[in-house]
């Protein structure tokens, strides 16, 4: 090889390694995916129910904790009414309500107390179970959180009856 085609192949070769090109990018933290747990926020309240079509509103505090720094869509909320292990009534909020009700999104490393209102008719039950259901932001991933069996920590009666429209949920003072 003549040292003019050598010389000319490293000076490409030099070009080419972009010497003063600026600065590499900066690695960009990844966004965290979404951890979200959720326990009862007091206790729950038992009200005879305004709406012909259901005898009791159950007032559900609940309080729903993202610790990962990621966010997520809550999609629904879901009451089961249980006896002798199988399910006998199931209600459930919908993500078009929770939206509405302005609880849609779970901010990352929130902690936040929110109150839903589950309308039920049974009365003989051994068990209630509370799922929530979310979208993680992220990744898309769903997911689901069972509330703790101990999630409350009392059942209050009221006398005063209760009624929340079909399509809604009511945002009670806190």
């Amino acid at each position: 090889m003549s040292s003019r085609l050598f010389a000319a192949l490293l000076l490409v070769g030099l070009a080419a390694c972009g010497g003063d090109g600026g600065s590499p990018p900066s690695p960009t933290a990844p966004t965290p995916s979404a951890t979200i747990t959720a326990t009862g926020a007091g206790a729950l309240v038992l009200h005879p129910s305004l709406s012909s079509a259901y005898g009791f509103a159950l007032e559900t505090p609940l309080r729903i904790t993202e610790t990962a720094g990621g966010e997520a869509d809550w999609n629904f909320a879901r009451f089961s009414v249980y006896l002798g292990g199988r399910e006998i009534e199931r209600g459930e909020i919908g993500s078009d309500i929770i939206r509405n009700a302005g609880y849609g999104r779970i901010k990352p490393k929130s902690n936040e107390t929110y109150t839903v209102v589950f309308r039920f008719n049974s009365l003989d039950f051994d068990d209630i179970r509370i799922t929530l259901g979310f979208a993680d932001i992220n990744t898309a991933r769903q997911f689901t959180v069972d509330l703790p069996d101990n999630a409350f920590t009392d059942v209050n009666i009221s006398l005063t009856p209760m009624s929340v429209p079909a399509d809604t949920v009511v945002r009670l003072p806190r």
